[in-house]
């Protein structure tokens, strides 16, 4: 029985983990949606990551709306992703060192957008760095809070 078990699960993960790099964003979007706690948080996460190389395609094809508008929906889901992961209290420090990544990839991105649309990137960017500093904070205490922060 345990053979058989074990049989399954080396047959079937890499089949799962296959299918989920091929979930579309929506689907994505939805189970983040549903999830809770740090499954919520990773989900979120992933999805967050997604959508910022969305927002990138979208910039390089010139599409400055619909970039600026997944912008806003990655913060809103790092946001999530912070919320879920402060609340079970679970997979903190990758969900702060995940943030960090998404801070600095976002902020790529801006710096390679015309003056006049970098604005609302930078924005979001210092969004994020808030977010992980509140991520911080409620890993270590206070003391975890940047200098200048009040």
């Amino acid at each position: 029985m345990r053979a058989t078990f074990r049989y399954a699960v080396i047959v079937l993960l890499p089949a799962g983990l296959a299918l989920a790099g091929t979930e579309s964003l929506q689907e994505l979007k939805a189970r983040a949606d549903a999830a809770t706690g740090a499954m919520q948080a990773k989900l979120c996460l992933e999805y967050a990551h997604r959508q910022l190389a969305e927002a990138d395609s979208m910039f390089n094809q010139g599409d400055v709306e619909k970039g600026q508008a997944n912008i806003r929906e990655v913060v809103d889901y790092a946001q999530k992703a912070a919320s879920a992961a402060s609340a079970s209290g679970k997979h903190l420090k990758e969900t702060e060192i995940d943030l960090r990544k998404l801070e600095k990839r976002m902020h790529d991105i801006g710096e390679s957008l015309s003056l006049d649309d970098r604005d609302p990137v930078r924005k979001a960017v210092e969004e994020l760095e808030t977010i992980r500093s509140q991520l911080m904070i409620r890993m270590w205490g206070p003391q975890a809070e940047p200098k200048g922060a009040s």
